[in-house]
C-alpha cells in the first residue's frame, strides 16, 4: 500500500447545489447567492461535510485503497471554502498494523496552497469471502439430499460451504428452491449486522425491531417449514445463537441483536416439537466471539482482550465454527433435537 497519495478536484457552484440536494442541508449560506452576498463570505460558502466527502475518497480509493472501513474520521476547518475553486486533498499513513491503521489529511487550495481543512481518520480492512460452491442449475433435480447454507457470503457461512466440499447449497436471502431438491439440513448463517443504539434512544422502534428482531425470527420460521416440505427424514435444522444473548454477558452495545440471539433457545425447544411430527430436528449453537465474520473488521486489541477470556488463548476462525457444525451434522440422534449446544470454548463472561 502506498503512504503518500493526492488528488486535486475543481468545485463549482453547481457541485454545492448537487451536495445540498443529497445531503438535505439547504442552508442558505451554502445555496442561496442573494443572501450569502450579505455576508462577510459576499459568495456561497462549499459544505464543511463536502471536505469530509473528499477523505472519503482518499480513504476509499487511495489510502488504504478498496478494502477501506472507515472507523472515525476527524476534521478542522481553518477557511471557508468559496466555489468555484480547485482543491488539492494530500493524505500519509501515520500509522499501518496490517489490520487498521491511521491517516492524516489536508484539503487545500491547489492554486495557492492556502490550507482550508486539516484532519485524521482511522481505518480497518474488509477481507474478500470465500468462493461460494453452488449447485449447477441442471443438477438440482437431484434425488440425494443436500445440505442449505444461508449466509453462503458471510465468514462462517463460507466456511462450511467450503468445509461440506460439493455438498452444500447456498440459499440466498428471498430465493426458493426447486420443489425436487431434497435437504438433509438447513444450516442458517444469515443475520443482519448487529445494531448500536440504546433500546431507549431508538427513533424509528417499529422498524428497527422488525429488521433486528421480527425479521430474523420470521426467516427461521420459513426455514423450518421448507425443511418440513423438502427434508429428507432426519433433517436437521441449525441455528446460530450467540453468547452476548446469556447471563453475564449481554451485548449491551448490540441490544436488538441480542435480544433476537435470546429467543433462539425457545425457538428452538417449540420447533423440536412439531418437527418430530415430521421426522426433523432442530438445535441451535450457541457462539462467543468467532475471530472473522461480522468480526473480522475489529481491532487487534479487541480481539486480544477477547482471546484473553478463553482458557485457550486463542479465538476460534469460522473453518472451527464449521467443523463442529458437520460434526453436528454428522450425529443423527433424535435426542440431539431441541438442543442449544454453547460452543465457548469456557470463555469467562
Amino acid at each position: 500500500m502506498h503512504t503518500r497519495a493526492s488528488f486535486e478536484v475543481e468545485v463549482t457552484p453547481a457541485d454545492a447545489i448537487a451536495f445540498a440536494g443529497l445531503s438535505g442541508d439547504w442552508n442558505p449560506l451554502h445555496t442561496d447567492a442573494a443572501h450569502a452576498a450579505r455576508t462577510a463570505y459576499k459568495v456561497p460558502v462549499l459544505h464543511g461535510a463536502f471536505s469530509a466527502g473528499l477523505l472519503s475518497r482518499l480513504a476509499g480509493m487511495h489510502l488504504p485503497g478498496r478494502d477501506c472501513l472507515l472507523h472515525d474520521l476527524k476534521l478542522r476547518f481553518l477557511k471557508p471554502v468559496l466555489p468555484p475553486v480547485k482543491l488539492r486533498v494530500e493524505g500519509e499513513v501515520v500509522r499501518d498494523d496490517g489490520t487498521t491503521g491511521e491517516v492524516r489529511a489536508t484539503v487545500r487550495d491547489a492554486r495557492t496552497g492556502e490550507t482550508y481543512a486539516e484532519g485524521s481518520y482511522g481505518f480497518g480492512r474488509h477481507t474478500s469471502t470465500i468462493p461460494v460452491v453452488k449447485l449447477p442449475p441442471q443438477d438440482r433435480a437431484n434425488q440425494f439430499a443436500r445440505v442449505a447454507v444461508t449466509g453462503a457470503s458471510g465468514g462462517i457461512g463460507a466456511a462450511v460451504v467450503e468445509k461440506l466440499n460439493g455438498e452444500a447449497i447456498a440459499l440466498p436471502r428471498g430465493v426458493a428452491l426447486d420443489e425436487t431438491t431434497r435437504l438433509s439440513a438447513i444450516v442458517h448463517c444469515g443475520w443482519p449486522s448487529p445494531d448500536n443504539t440504546p433500546l431507549l434512544e431508538i427513533g424509528a422502534a417499529d422498524s428497527a425491531v422488525e429488521h433486528h428482531v421480527a425479521g430474523p425470527l420470521k426467516e427461521c420460521l420459513a426455514l423450518a417449514r421448507l425443511l418440513a416440505r423438502q427434508g429428507e427424514p432426519g433433517a436437521m435444522l441449525i441455528l446460530l445463537g450467540s453468547a452476548f444473548a446469556e447471563p453475564g454477558r449481554h451485548g449491551y452495545r448490540s441490544p436488538l441483536y441480542t435480544l433476537a440471539k435470546g429467543l433462539l433457545p425457545a425457538l428452538t425447544r417449540a420447533l423440536a416439537v412439531e418437527l418430530a411430527a415430521h421426522e426433523m430436528r432442530v438445535a441451535t449453537l450457541v457462539l462467543d466471539v468467532i475471530d472473522g465474520g461480522m468480526n473480522a473488521g475489529v481491532s487487534p486489541a479487541v480481539k486480544q482482550a477477547h482471546a484473553d477470556r478463553v482458557p485457550f488463548g486463542e479465538l476460534p476462525g469460522p473453518a472451527e465454527v464449521a467443523g463442529q457444525i458437520d460434526w453436528l451434522l454428522a450425529n443423527r440422534g433424535r435426542l440431539l433435537s431441541g438442543a442449544v449446544v454453547t460452543l465457548s470454548g469456557g470463555a469467562l463472561p
